[in-house]
């Protein structure tokens, strides 16, 4: 938790939200219904990044509800279409619905894995947004040999088209939808409105964020016990499950010496790593994972830290000091087998973990270090086989010193590392996760498609929303961690300035700018941010004669 009141950048967010909303009101959706799930799908969006202190919303998700309810006929651009369906074949037929698949990434792996660890299904999958980006061969492959069809929806296809589409395939070859859809997809909102389709269930891959869906959902598959409950509290949702992320098994996996040789990495190096999307490293208020990287490398020699996903490029303009010499960003790698078999050391990233990074990282005999202090539980791994096992260290000092304390013992890191496995070996892989599949099953074959209206949604200003309020605040606001009442002022009004911008509120933006500008007219991130909101190259023309000034009034 930062060490000030994070209440305003969570005001900030919720009056820019309040103002998308009333901007979505006064579209006509009955005659634009395009337009205002456009609209839907920008606020959910928003929402998702800047947390509005709810995760669904009647007020904005009935809105696209109401639409779908309606829409009886295909739109006439497609009318003429043959739509694809799974046809019949295997014991139970399995529509995966996702935007769009990727080389790398827990989301595509956890689809893949579903429908590898599940022979005795059909599994489809249809991609709403997949365009001409390649489907991945381990996708398209694990499609194929269950018997399943790969549907990716035409590029051309306006919101109305791939709700029509997509409730059209779901009648005509599933007996279960899965949605693994992102937080703003409006679509299967608006395809499932209607009680005539299978049963929908979402897998609950980011639960952290605001999502929409509520509304079609007749039950959550969430993947940790502390999703479930948050589910049950949040999003007007009373059916929920678990179900362990399913993973492959990696006993054969590459051995650490010949991972080495082909990393280039020396047999005596004492080699740390952490696996993420670029996202995951950024700095947040006081958490700083390069910073704290940096520390670690300091206090210790013998160490090079690999961190996978981001690039030294690509995390440059978040740096508030450079990377030490032996902090290594190697990009993305699709797998990343070869590091986790050449590693010593797991660390987990902050204040954003990844769940399916820590567990393969485990799985792969690897002691780890937890993310600390999390800004909100479910922004951090929390497995329900390891919580026990690897409690989140209470500040960034005790983060290190875990670190430090595996790094020097060999002979501890290895006997964590082997506990992990077979922690992991129970429920996440093999027959023990078909086990947990089938009781899924059993729950999902008694549900009848039962779509309804959800509530309105207040603002909550618990503490933990406060907390989440924090994450992604916008660049010119990160210095607020300084602790300083002052400094908390400023950076809320350079928040509220980006996001009104980002929402398209000019107005509140160039005020919010301007107020900035006045409360620290010292700071170069004040007068950046008046360039780019209030008056552009007039503003930089200001800044120049008043330096011009300031040089003259010395001579």
């Amino acid at each position: 938790m930062p060490k000030t009141d994070p209440a305003a950048f969570l005001e900030a967010n919720r009056s820019t939200y309040d103002w998308m909303l009333a901007k979505l009101a006064a579209i006509d959706s009955s005659r634009e219904p395009e337009a205002a799930l456009r609209m839907v799908e920008r606020i959910a969006g928003f929402a998702a990044e800047f947390h509005p202190g709810c995760f669904a919303d009647g007020a904005l998700e009935n809105v696209a509800f109401r639409i779908g309810k309606e829409l009886s006929v295909l739109p006439s651009e497609i009318s003429g279409s043959t739509l694809p369906t799974p046809g019949p074949g295997g014991s139970r037929r399995v529509l995966h619905v996702t935007p769009r698949v990727f080389g790398v990434g827990g989301h595509t792996r956890m689809i893949t894995h579903w429908i590898r660890n599940d022979p005795d299904s059909r599994h489809s999958v249809a991609l709403l947004y997949q365009g001409p980006a390649v489907v991945p061969e381990t996708v398209a492959s694990a499609v194929r040999d269950s018997g399943g069809d790969l549907v990716v929806f035409p590029e051309t296809f306006s919101l109305l088209d791939r709700a029509v589409w997509l409730r059209a395939i779901a009648r005509a070859g599933a007996e279960l939808v899965v949605l693994h859809h992102f937080a703003s997809d409006v679509v299967p909102t608006v395809a499932f409105a209607v009680a005539d389709t299978p049963p929908v269930a979402v897998l609950n891959h980011a639960d952290h964020q605001f999502w929409l869906g509520s509304s079609v959902t007749d039950l959550v598959i969430n993947l940790r016990s502390v999703g479930a409950a948050h589910t049950a509290a949040r999003r007007y949702l009373a059916r929920n499950t678990v179900i362990p992320i399913p993973l492959p098994d990696v006993s054969e996996a590459m051995p650490r010496d010949v991972a080495r040789r082909e990393l280039g990495i020396p047999a005596e190096q004492v080699m740390l790593l952490s696996v993420g999307r670029p996202l995951k490293y950024r700095p947040c208020g006081e958490y700083d994972f390069v910073a704290t990287a940096n520390r670690i490398l300091e206090h210790v020699p013998a160490a090079h830290f690999y961190v996978v996903g981001e690039t030294a490029e690509g995390i440059k303009r978040f740096l508030r000091a450079a990377p030490h010499e032996r902090l290594h960003f190697v990009g993305t790698v699709e797998n990343p087998a070869s590091y986790l078999a050449a590693a010593d050391v797991y660390l987990e990233s902050f204040p954003f973990g990844s769940q399916t990074a820590l567990l393969e990282a485990s799985l792969s005999r690897l002691p780890v270090v937890p993310a600390y202090a999390p800004l909100f539980p479910l922004l951090v791994a929390n497995d329900d086989a390891l919580v026990d096992l690897l409690p989140n260290p209470p500040a960034e000092t005790e983060y290190r010193a875990n670190a430090e304390h595996w790094i020097a013992d060999p002979q501890g890191r290895h006997a964590l590392g082997a506990k992990l496995r077979e922690r992991l070996l129970v429920d996440h892989v093999g027959e023990g996760w078909l086990g947990r599949l089938r009781q899924l099953y059993a729950e999902s074959d008694a549900l009848k498609h039962e779509p309804r209206e959800i509530p309105v949604a207040p603002c909550s200003r618990s503490g933990a929303d406060l907390s989440l309020s924090v994450w992604n605040v916008m660049a010119e606001g990160e210095a607020y961690a300084s602790g300083t009442a002052r400094d908390v002022a400023w950076a809320a009004l350079c928040h509220a300035a980006s996001i009104a911008s980002i929402a398209g509120d000019v107005g509140a933006a160039r005020a919010n700018a301007l107020r900035a500008l006045l409360h620290s007219p010292t700071r170069r991130a004040s007068w950046r941010l008046a360039e780019r909101l209030v008056l552009g190259a007039g503003m930089r023309g200001l800044r120049q004669r008043m330096r011009v000034s300031k040089s003259n009034a010395r001579a």
